[in-house]
């Protein structure tokens, strides 16, 4: 019985859900903190479908080793999950230690990072929500 419940207690404390930040509420989210490791950010950040927020930015920042960077986009959603991630054209970013920024015009759906390469990186992925 305690192995049963060391197991689900092991269980627990590795899944970390993802946060869904309402960018037409909030000025600035992050999407990724210390990121170690390929794969997309913990979070993402939803924009709505409206299309009316005049740009949105988001600023990597890699604190160590080398890493590349793309951001994603997905208008679709399935139980309450976002699914069918695309990488957007133009928005890979190749970092040593120092940070890149890309700009999306009239931002719509959701977006979130994804590392692509990592030696020895850490990524942090800040979304910015710039009104009209």
């Amino acid at each position: 019985m305690i192995r049963t419940a060391l197991l689900g207690v092991l269980l627990v404390a590795t899944v970390a859900p993802a946060a869904v930040l309402d960018m037409t509420a909030l000025g600035q989210g992050t999407l990724a903190t210390a990121q170690g490791a390929t794969g997309a950010s913990v979070n993402e950040a939803s924009f709505g479908v409206s299309g009316r927020r005049g740009a949105a930015t988001f600023q990597t920042v890699n604190g160590a080793g080398t890493a590349t960077v793309e951001i994603q986009q997905t208008c679709v959603q399935s139980g309450g999950a976002s699914t069918s991630w695309v990488s957007l054209a133009n928005t890979s970013t190749t970092l040593a230690v120092g940070g890149g920024l890309v700009t999306i015009t009239s931002p719509g759906c959701s977006y979130r990072a994804n590392v692509t390469a990592c030696t020895g990186c850490s990524v942090t992925v800040t979304a910015t929500s710039i009104g009209k």
